[in-house]
Order: C-alpha cells, then structure tokens, then sequence
C-alpha cells in the first residue's frame, strides 16, 4: 500500500551485467509497490540495461565510463581520458533530475553518480550483491549514507551496513514461495554463465557430452550459451542426439527455469541470490579474475554451508565435472539436502526491507 503521496524521485546507478542491474530492479519494484515514484537509471551503453530497461517503463541515462580493474594500459588510459566526462554528464543528471534518493548498485556507472552524490550531500544508499564487494563498493563503502550487504562478511568494509541477504525480482520471489523440491526423474541440469554466457562453461560441459550421453535417460539439459557460443554450441548438441537438450542464447523466464531445473552449473555471481530464493542445489565456478575475489567468496559461502559444490576455474574440466555429476546421479539426496541447505540461507525479500529501512531512515 503506497503510503505518501508525494512523487519519490530516484535514481539507480550501476548495471554492467545482470548480477549488478537486477537486484537494482528488484529495488525498483519494492518502492513502487510503497510509494508514487518516478525511477530513473543510470547505466552505459555497453551494459545489459542498454537491453533489459528499455522494455520497461523506466527511463535509462548513460555515462562513457568502464572499469580499471586488470586491464591493459591503452585501456587504462582510454578509460580515465573519457572519465571527464562521465563526470560531467554525471553532474548533469543529478542537477537536471534532483533525486531524492540514489541508490549505486555496483558496476562501472555507479562510481562517478555515487562519488558526485555524496559531494552533493544526496540522500545515498549501497546495494551491495557479494560476499566481498567489487572495487567501486570498496571505495564507496566508508562515504555513502546506508549500505545493505548480503553476508556478515562484509561488515567492517562500510560505514552503516545491514545485513538483509540479497534483492530477488519480484516474479522470483513469487515463484520462491511456491517453489517445491523439482523432481529428480530426469534429473534437470541448468546451464548458466550470466546474461552474456561464460565460454569455459560452456566449452567444458560440451566436452563432457560424450561421457554424459550414457546418462542420456536420466538427465535432461537446459543451456545458456550467451549470443557469441551459440550457433557453436547447438552443433554440438546435435551431435548427440540421445541427450535431450534445449540451447538457448538468452532465457528471459528465469522463475519458470528455477521451477523446473534441479541442478545449476553457473558462475558464482549474484546468480546465487536466486538459487537461494528457489532452494535449487548448484555446481559453482567463480570466474578466476573477479574484482577482490567476490566470486570465489560467494562460492565459498555456499560450499561451506553445504548448499553448493565449489569447482575453482583452474580445476573445473570434463573429468572432474562429469565425476562431480556422477556423485549427484549416484544419490539424488544430495541434490536435494543442497537445496534444502541454500533454501536456509534464503533472508526472505530484501527488496523490501531495503525500502522500508531506507524510507524510515531518511524519512522520505
């Protein structure tokens, strides 16, 4: 029930790859569901917002800007010659549209937005979606207002934390709650490496089909190649037509495949908010390269409360995977005391705790 009149200006800056910009969503969704708002983002042109906002009735803004973290040195230096002006558009949003809230969600957009906020005393608060945050986090974490962060973990690195789990869209959280366990017969195996694919997923599962296709009657496979594998991996599928496989470049209707699937092969970004939510059972691969680690500590967390099987990207092959699957096969209970274990790390909505926390704090 929307509480205030009042027309509830923000803007939400961050995006890049579904794991920063959804949660983002999420957030979204919860103060429309509280308060008339006029929510605007803030992405760039590269990013998956560039996709995903303009099917909504948002209004997206971009900044020329992209990250510094393990890049070569043009690109280093390309990237701080264009910063000027992300700055200054940056600044120009913010005097234009006036916020009443900025919201950063991490991502290449959220630096200059946040960092220009604060300076302009705005009312600014932090979602941050891993164990360990990435670098903008990091250095945005002792300056803004309010962060809400998904695990202990993190405490000590922000100036006012809450720890409220992660935000979850709105059609997961409906589909969480009347989720139960999937059926073990096939076995259904889920694929996903991000909106954009991750091409050792990819390239390591399709290796190991020659020794899945004895399986062939007990498992089926869902997999999410992003746009660049597709053609490449659909070739492969059709050389073994025994496995019953569905490829696809992108999957739209995630609270169907969560409703569906049993097992998830995927990286360990915020991806694993959502496992959570569904209480599915995971075989996760950080990316060896995430800034500060968050992958592998998001991976770690999951692993260590037994919800989740760990496979460091060096060591993630055919032989070992098809060995980690052949366990699961070999007794389907851990495929569901996985999920049963991810489901107890599941904190409820976020979204909306984050909202009401925000609004009582602020008092907006």
């Amino acid at each position: 029930m929307k509480s205030n009149s009042k027309t509830l200006k923000v803007l939400i800056a961050g995006g890049g790859t579904g794991g920063h910009l959804f949660p983002g969503m999420s957030i979204a969704e919860a103060l429309e569901d509280k308060r008339s708002c006029d929510i605007r983002f803030v992405g760039t042109t590269k990013g998956i917002e560039m996709r995903a906002i303009p099917k909504t009735h948002y209004q997206l803004y971009t900044i020329p800007v992209s990250g510094l973290y393990r890049v070569g040195f043009l690109k280093k230096v390309k990237t701080l010659l264009k910063l000027p002006l992300a700055i200054l558009k940056s600044l120009f949003i913010l005097l234009s549209f006036r916020p009443h809230l900025v919201v950063g969600i991490g991502g290449y957009a959220s630096g200059p937005v946040m960092a220009l906020s604060v300076l302009l005393r705005k009312r600014t608060i932090i979602q941050e979606q891993n164990a360990h945050p990435g670098m903008t986090n990091r250095l945005l974490g002792k300056m803004v207002e309010l962060s809400f962060i998904p695990f202990a973990q993190s405490l000590k690195l922000f100036k006012n934390p809450i720890v409220v789990g992660n935000p979850i869209r709105k059609a997961i959280t409906e589909s969480a709650a009347n989720s139960s366990p999937p059926s073990q017969e096939p076995i259904v195996i889920s694929i996903v490496g991000g909106s954009q694919g991750a091409h050792i997923l990819n390239k390591v599962v399709v290796e190991s089909l020659p020794q899945l296709a004895k399986y062939a009657g007990e498992i089926q496979i869902i997999h999410q190649t992003g746009q660049n594998d597709y053609d490449w991996v659909e070739s492969e599928y059709q050389k073994h037509p025994q496995i019953k496989a569905q490829v696809s470049e992108f999957i739209d209707d995630m609270a169907a495949l969560y409703q569906k699937s049993s097992l998830f092969i995927s990286r360990a970004g915020s991806m694993i908010n959502e496992i959570i939510a569904m209480g599915r059972a995971s075989i996760l691969v950080p990316i060896a390269i995430s800034s500060g680690d968050h992958q592998k500590e998001n991976a770690r967390t999951m692993a260590e409360a037994g919800a989740g099987i760990m496979i460091e990207e060096k060591e993630f092959n055919p032989d070992h995977l098809v060995k980690t699957l052949e366990s699961l096969f070999v007794d389907k209970s851990k495929l569901q005391s996985m999920g049963l274990k991810a489901r107890e790390l599941y904190r409820g909505d976020s979204a909306a705790k984050i909202v009401d926390e925000t609004l009582k704090r602020f008092q907006l």
